[in-house]
């Protein structure tokens, strides 16, 4: 009786590939108290069947791991599902202008603000700075909080660029704030008029975190989140996911998810972070060490990670040519003073700490991959694993760095394609020659670096089986909200592709390493807790530029189907 399985799936493709690289080719696979009793062949898994035992056939269709969602934002599902949306705000760059997607905008906030006329405070999502900044028609024009008074003039109104990086307020929500001529501009992140008078716009959480979290109601209760988290969960199990990597801690909402995780409401494994800034340093990490394991649930939820931003407009290397305006001749700082994130990020791996950090441009992740060996210099622990997010550009002797110093590259497939709004932007900020090796997946495989993907939700959406198929051929998928406009442009930077085996990896068990739960997760093994998506295709014999039109029909988490397509 000891072999009689709860479920056995069978008449299917059984792909897996292991830490190592192993693939692993089954017919059938056991399920017994929530984990992989049995991986193999047709004529294996029979001894598994009993009579209470539920057999699914697969139709000869492919089993894969669950996915894993190695950087996103969990606890601002809130700004996903409980915003105004611009998300589907499409310009054409070459015939769309500023001032028109401005009026689109209006449009939208108007009719989202008279069908929340009770809401004390209007939240919005997804607007793109590039419209704005010469990404149509090279046409410059700021967003200023006059336009958004325009629309809500009588009540807070906070609208959030889609990377999270930009934030707008009409006049209430600056007054609400308290911002003011005399409010310190933090070197230019609080963008003001001439004479002092804020504008509106903010540039990075460092400066509108506390800006917005001093604005009355802006804040959902926990109670809205834990609908939120509810929501995001479908969301991605719908996609085939079973491992979400949250990074960025927001205090309610963790507390929701902890709750969840206790009753048992968890469809998914969460890890999380404590956020470091460069201001409070100290007080972060102290606190950091003191609710080190405040949210902790078993393995389902687990936060050992701390989480630092590097830069947000991209720091490089090179300076800013001509092309580019007022900023010709100079570089973004990075958002920390450099010898601070060394001496930090070096104390964080000392506590036992992986530290997760953000880092675009290529001198922002130079100065990182500098703090993390200084790290592991000082302090020696095989057991951390340091990541860099987003790797927007590397040179190629960092490449190497990484891999030599085993540093995982946690990065966004959604992002490897051409995006013909905000092109034109980076090349008159840094010039085609730079701007063509942007976001490189393939030469830092090749350099040993493990890469981890993600969406950055809410970002981007889950992108699920359609990552996949970005990283395979580095070109638009329907997901992609300007995938009409743009579906013919060719791959970008082709050399960059990567095979299934590559994709495969660094969406489920790259992605539980980075969250040390790769002995409990990430691929079909024989003890590890089955977790797995089940879908409509032969994922291994279908057109790479197919792999989006494959659906998930069920996921499966601990051994439960947490989806089920009707």
């Amino acid at each position: 009786m000891a072999q009689i399985a709860d479920k056995v799936y069978r008449n299917a493709k059984v792909y897996s590939v292991a830490l190592d690289g192993t693939e692993t080719h089954a017919e059938a696979v056991a399920v017994k108290d929530g984990k992989f009793a049995y991986v193999g062949d047709e004529a294996g898994v029979k001894a598994w069947i009993g009579d209470a035992t539920e057999v699914v056939d697969c139709g000869g269709k492919s089993v894969i791991p669950g996915l894993g969602d190695a950087h996103m934002h969990l606890g601002n599902a809130g700004k996903r599902y409980g915003s105004c949306s611009f998300s589907d705000i499409v310009p054409n760059p070459e015939t769309d202008t500023p001032e028109g997607i401005l009026k689109r905008m209006q449009e939208k906030l108007k009719a989202y603000a008279e069908e929340h006329k009770d809401d004390p405070i209007i939240r919005g999502l997804g607007w793109d700075r590039s419209w704005f900044s010469g990404g149509l028609q090279g046409i410059k024009r700021p967003l200023t909080r006059q336009d958004i008074d325009a629309v809500v003039p009588d009540k807070p109104a906070v609208l959030m660029s889609f990377c999270g990086h930009r934030l707008m307020l009409n006049t209430k929500a600056l007054e609400e704030a308290g911002v003011t001529k005399d409010t310190d501009d933090q070197d230019g992140l609080i963008v003001k008029e001439a004479d002092g008078t804020p504008t509106g716009y903010i540039k990075e959480p460092v400066a509108y975190l506390p800006i917005i979290a001093s604005i009355p109601e802006y804040e959902f209760t926990q109670e809205e989140h834990h609908g939120f988290l509810k929501k995001a969960f479908k969301e991605y199990n719908e996609k085939g996911y079973t491992l979400l990597c949250d990074c960025h801690q927001v205090d309610k909402p963790y507390a929701a998810l902890a709750a969840m995780a206790k009753n048992g409401e968890f469809t998914v494994r969460v890890t999380g972070v404590h956020n470091v800034n460069d201001e409070t340093r100290e007080e972060d990490l102290e606190r950091a060490i003191k609710n080190r394991t405040k949210f902790d649930v078993e393995d389902l939820f687990t936060v050992d990670t701390l989480k630092y931003f590097a830069d947000g407009d991209m720091s490089m290397l090179e300076p800013y040519l001509e092309t580019a305006g007022a900023k010709a001749g100079t570089r973004d700082p990075l958002l920390w003073d450099k010898e601070r994130m060394k001496e930090s990020m070096a104390l964080a791996n000392k506590e036992g700490f992986n530290v997760h950090t953000h880092a675009m441009g290529n001198y922002a992740v130079r100065s990182v991959i500098d703090c993390y060996e200084n790290a592991q210099e000082q302090y020696p622990n095989p057991k951390i694993r340091n990541i860099i997010a987003h790797c927007t550009f590397v040179t190629p002797e960092d490449k190497a760095r990484m891999g030599k110093s085993h540093i995982i590259a946690s990065i966004q497939p959604s992002w490897f394609t051409d995006a013909p709004a905000t092109q034109p932007v980076m090349v008159a900020y840094w010039g085609e020659d730079v701007v063509r090796h942007t976001y490189p997946s393939k030469s830092l495989i090749d350099n040993g670096v493990m890469c981890a993907y993600g969406s950055d939700f809410p970002v981007n959406t889950a992108y699920g089986l359609s990552g996949i198929q970005v990283a395979l051929t580095r070109r638009l998928v329907k997901l992609d909200l300007t995938y009409d406009l743009f579906k013919d442009v060719p791959a970008a930077m082709p050399e960059e592709c990567i095979g299934l085996k590559e994709a495969l990896q660094a969406h489920t068990i790259h992605a539980a390493y980075q969250a040390h739960l790769e002995n409990v997760t990430g691929s079909i093994e024989v003890g590890k807790s089955a977790e797995m998506a089940i879908l409509d295709s032969d994922i291994e014999n279908t057109p790479a530029d197919k792999i989006q039109d494959i659906k998930v029909l069920e996921t499966v988490f601990k051994g439960k189907t947490v989806f089920k397509r009707n």
